[in-house]
């Protein structure tokens, strides 16, 4: 078994574990590129996506899975994750970034987190909170990490030079589960589907979140 890692604009892009003696099979721009030796699943290099700035997981993040967790620089396309409804998800691509420095650390238990969790600023998961009904009518929104930086349930990590943060492009638009967590993940048409927060919405329920806790 070979792993394979196809880099496109700085992005990389995980195909999968694929057997020695197969063929690689790779179409750009109409020409087909052979390699004796190894053949992931057919792959439109143009159809591969990007991931957006600043978003993404660290590589220990341990994702549900129909086998149990697992983690998530273990996953190829192909695998099947579990969604926060217990169903399961295809996935189409897995990406990696380099780490930014000023990432954030989420600590279980809260937000139904089974485990810490190290995620890129951008990283959007689905929050349920009385604050968000208050400022935008609906309990339930999308929303970026750092608006929930309190310093205690959320707060600043430093990653290393050398660290990659992963994100999962699947074939459904429902968030991934990590834990009982909702987090967001990549789709063909876009992203996780739901009411996501502007950043002005963002850094108004920020600074909510902060005067609550702090009262």
């Amino acid at each position: 078994m070979k792993h394979v890692t196809l880099t496109i604009n700085g992005q990389d892009a995980l195909l999968g574990h694929v057997e020695m003696s197969q063929t690689l099979a790779l179409r750009a721009n109409g020409r087909v590129a052979n390699d004796g030796q190894i053949h992931p699943s057919f792959s439109n290099i143009n159809d591969l996506p990007e991931a957006p700035v600043n978003t993404g997981m660290m590589a220990d993040t341990r994702v549900a899975t129909p086998s149990g967790p697992r983690r998530i620089d273990e996953l190829s396309a192909g695998d099947l994750v579990l969604d926060t409804q217990g169903r399961e998800a295809k996935i189409n691509h897995v990406l990696t970034t380099d780490a930014p420095r000023n990432s954030f650390l989420m600590r279980a238990p809260y937000f139904g987190l089974d485990q810490d969790l190290v995620v890129a600023p951008e990283q959007k998961i689905v929050v349920t909170s009385d604050i968000a009904e208050y400022l935008f009518g609906e309990e339930t929104v999308i929303m970026p990490v750092w608006a929930l930086n309190d310093g205690r349930k959320v707060g600043h990590f430093e990653t290393r030079s050398s660290d990659l943060m992963y994100q999962l492009q699947l074939d459904t638009p429902e968030p991934l589960a990590i834990g009982r967590c909702a987090v967001s993940a990549l789709y063909k048409d876009g992203a996780t589907e739901g009411r996501v927060l502007s950043d002005e919405e963002a850094r108004c329920f920020a600074t909510e979140h902060r005067v609550g806790f702090q009262n």
